[in-house]
C-alpha cells in the first residue's frame, strides 16, 4: 500500500493552526479516559487492580489502585500540559517523556518525542502500558 499523498494545494496554514498542544491534550485526555474504562472492563482479569482518572486544570493523572490482598503496588501516571509541551511521568518507573505536536508529511497532527513521530494511541500506550499490565517479577527462591 502506497503512502498517502498530500495534495500540492493542501491548506497547511489552517491545519497548523488547529494542530496545537492544547487541543491535542484534550484529545489525549479523552482517549486515556476511554482506555481506563476499557482496562477496568477487561473480563477474566482477577489481578485486583482498578484504575481511576483524576483531572485538574492543565493536568490529569491515572492511578492504579491495588485491592487488599492482591499483588502489585499503587502507582500513577501524570500528564501535564505546559505551553507547547505535554509531559508524561511515572515515578519509580522508566516512563518520562515530553511531547510536542506537529503536522506530519500527510498533514495530520501528531505527537513528536525526540525525533520520532507518534499517533495518539501510541502515546497513550507508551504512558499506560506498564501501569495497566505490569507483571510481577518471579522471585528466585
Amino acid at each position: 500500500m502506497a503512502p498517502e499523498q498530500t495534495p500540492d494545494d493542501f491548506n497547511w496554514v489552517d491545519a497548523q493552526a488547529n494542530c496545537n498542544a492544547a487541543s491535542m491534550f484534550v484529545r489525549l485526555q479523552a482517549g486515556v479516559v476511554q482506555d481506563v474504562r476499557r482496562r477496568n472492563g477487561l473480563l477474566g482479569r482477577n489481578d485486583g487492580l482498578t484504575f481511576e482518572v483524576y483531572e485538574d486544570t492543565g493536568e490529569f493523572e491515572v492511578t492504579r489502585v491495588v485491592a487488599p490482598g492482591s499483588r502489585g503496588s499503587d502507582a500513577a501516571v501524570k500528564f501535564q500540559h505546559a505551553g507547547r509541551r505535554i509531559h508524561v511521568h511515572i515515578e519509580d518507573v522508566d516512563v518520562d517523556f515530553t511531547a510536542v505536536v506537529a503536522l506530519d508529511t500527510t498533514g495530520v497532527c501528531r505527537f513528536v518525542v525526540g525525533e520520532a513521530i507518534y499517533s495518539e494511541w501510541e502515546i497513550r500506550r507508551m504512558a499506560l502500558e506498564h501501569l495497566f499490565f505490569e507483571e510481577e517479577e518471579a522471585s528466585s527462591d
